[in-house]
């Protein structure tokens, strides 16, 4: 119904406007495209300050339009974010709460009660498709008269979801693929690729995914040079696998310098191809003289990914930013936006207002001079305002992560932004599985170290006040209690039910009743060749402690070994230990083993790092 009210209003519109057009008019009326990358982060760009990755024709277009600071995916992973773009709706509003477009069946959003025993809260489950009752951006683009095309990653649901069914005429890619379409079970960016419907599978073996989306879409921009049209151009790059040209890679070794805090070298090469068939994309358009008529817009559906292994280090490093994707903080959620629009907007200039990826759809509405369409586009905001350098508020942002997502170390939280301030719930996350909540000021505290939620009570009531309201005007789905909690938990760690285990001035307190006490977390990060385990500990008792860890392959949980494990000998005084995990495949989870009846030993400090020393994971101890 949502679908054929606005169609039948675009329709009145479109016909309207032609009546009032002449053909110069309708000439004149711009082009756009919507440049997508996967996974890249807020300082993975040159323009954005990274010392190590070069992006010259991302950081041109930066110089030729306005780059804004403070821009957020409205979700830290794909999927939930692509489907806001789409749809100017919070992912927690339309149920896409996931990566989930790549799974097969129909999930439906519903509340859900029980969870995992050593988690506090039941999430809702997500969707996995974009519901075809969306009045999605590209079918309004497309009623506006338009030519609409799509290349690349959509990741948003297996046929009949697909880009064809939402507005767009010609598609390349665009299939349920959670990364690049490799063939017979594999992730590659090489051909060949599956998806002979859209993309070929009798290219040579070296040719790179984004080079053949920049291939013809550079030929799509000459064919339809002469029509106004909407183009997406959403990359592969630069999401999982970690891989790249051989001989880009070995350019960026020689560039790698571990001080630097990114130096990942196949992420490097990575970031140069999808540079480089950006940079095809906007040369095409200069060539054919209708860049003084395109609005492009670049931003990401994501921050980077840290919590993975390449080349003895993590993919990319996030710094001064806490976290990474699969993350509610800024790591995961603050991602590039630039915007260009020649004549329109301001070169080479700086805008520090918020702006959510659900903002997109009503901006281009604007933009290209049709009616916004605020039953539609629910949550989003034009920030058109901001692009003409005027004053802008578009209010409080909302992004929920509800996943318990073990490889990041994720707990169900949801957060809002208001202004400098950003409160985190974190959904009956503490001891007697209440909320517990996380304030950061971020004008003075970017790297979210400070937590200032016992410090301003008033600030924190108000704001879970603008929280419960827009869970009350949404109807959006909540997490609940988990009804299987075992209420053991001391961070991302379960007790074992022969002892204790509780916080302890920032650490894990342990106390032994048997002959030895297991505390275990699945929580690990996606180390896939070694890693190293740093933590603190003393032991009144002197009691000797364990760790062990288990490795599997990607479909298999793996099992604890004593081939796996180191013995160390507790002292009195804290004293730090380095233990490095020597394994392939990949590392599924940790435990460690204190030995001995009345046995006591306190941990703190505890973290997962590359084998370069680089930070995957760090573990609190504290709620």
């Amino acid at each position: 119904m949502i679908k054929k009210w606005n169609s039948m209003l675009l329709t009145v519109v479109r016909v309207c406007a032609a009546i009032a057009s002449s053909d110069a008019g309708e000439a004149c009326r711009p082009n756009v495209v919507l440049i997508v990358a996967d996974d890249l982060g807020w300082k993975d760009l040159g323009c954005y300050g990274s010392t190590f990755y070069e992006t010259p024709n991302i950081d041109r277009l930066a110089a030729e339009g306005m780059l804004f600071t403070d821009a957020y995916s409205a979700n830290p992973t794909c999927s939930p974010t692509r489907c806001s773009i789409m749809t100017g709706w919070y992912p927690v509003r339309s149920g896409f709460l996931v990566p989930s477009g790549h799974v097969k069946g129909h999930h439906e959003h519903v509340v859900r009660t029980k969870a995992h025993a050593d988690q506090r809260a039941a999430t809702p489950k997500s969707v996995n498709f974009l519901n075809p009752e969306y009045y999605t951006l590209g079918e309004a683009m497309k009623d506006a008269g338009y030519a609409t095309s799509f290349f690349g990653k959509l990741h948003l649901g297996h046929a009949p979801h697909i880009p064809e069914n939402n507005g767009f005429d010609f598609v390349v890619g665009g299939r349920y693929h959670p990364g690049p379409p490799g063939k017979d079970g594999r992730r590659q960016f090489f051909s060949p690729w599956r998806d002979a419907d859209t993309l070929p599978d009798d290219l040579p073996a070296d040719k790179h995914i984004d080079d053949y989306l920049a291939d013809r879409a550079v030929e799509y921009i000459a064919e339809h040079k002469d029509e106004a049209f909407f183009m997406c151009f959403w990359t592969y790059s630069v999401h999982a696998p970690i891989q790249s040209k051989p001989e880009l890679v070995e350019k960026w070794k020689k560039k790698a310098d571990v001080n630097n805090p990114q130096h990942c070298p196949t992420m490097g090469a990575m970031i140069e191809v999808l540079d480089g068939s950006i940079g095809r994309v906007i040369d095409a358009l200069k060539t054919n003289k209708i860049d003084k008529n395109t609005i492009v817009i670049l931003t990401s559906d994501n921050g980077g990914m840290m919590y993975e292994s390449a080349d003895g280090t993590t993919p990319t490093n996030n710094h001064p930013l806490r976290g990474g994707k699969g993350t509610n903080y800024e790591g995961g959620v603050r991602i590039p936006l630039i915007v260009t629009w020649p004549g329109k907007i301001k070169a080479g200039s700086v805008n520090r207002d918020i702006v959510s990826t659900v903002d997109h759809y009503p901006t281009l509405l604007e933009m290209t001079g049709q009616k916004l369409l605020p039953d539609v586009h629910k949550d989003g905001v034009s920030f058109l305002p901001a692009l003409k350098g005027t004053p802008y508020d578009r209010g409080p942002t909302v992004c929920e992560w509800t996943a318990f997502t073990k490889q990041t170390h994720s707990l169900p939280s949801t957060h809002i932004r208001v202004g400098d301030w950003k409160l985190l719930r974190f959904w009956f996350d503490a001891a007697d599985q209440s909320h517990r909540y996380e304030l950061y000021n971020l004008k003075n505290d970017l790297s979210e170290s400070n937590n200032l939620a016992d410090a301003y009570p008033e600030k924190v009531q108000a704001m879970i006040r603008q929280l419960d309201d827009f869970y009350a005007e949404s109807g959006s789905l909540q997490p609940r209690p988990n009804e299987n909690y075992h209420g053991r938990t001391v961070g991302v760690w379960a007790v074992a039910r022969d002892g204790k285990g509780a916080e302890k001035d920032g650490a894990l307190s342990l106390t032994s009743n048997a002959a030895e006490l297991v505390v275990e977390t699945r929580v690990v990060p996606f180390a896939n060749d070694g890693a190293i385990v740093e933590f603190e500990a003393r032991s009144e008792t002197r009691s000797p402690l364990s760790l062990q860890w288990k490795v599997g392959t990607w479909m298999t949980a793996g099992e604890y070994s004593a081939d796996h494990a180191h013995d160390v000998a507790l002292s009195r005084a804290w004293k730090t230990y380095r233990l490095p995990l020597d394994f392939e495949n990949r590392l599924k989870g940790l435990r460690f083993i204190l030995g001995g009846k009345g046995a006591e030993a306190e941990i703190r400090n505890a973290r997962v790092l590359t084998t370069d020393d680089s930070l995957m994971m760090q573990y609190r101890f504290d709620n």
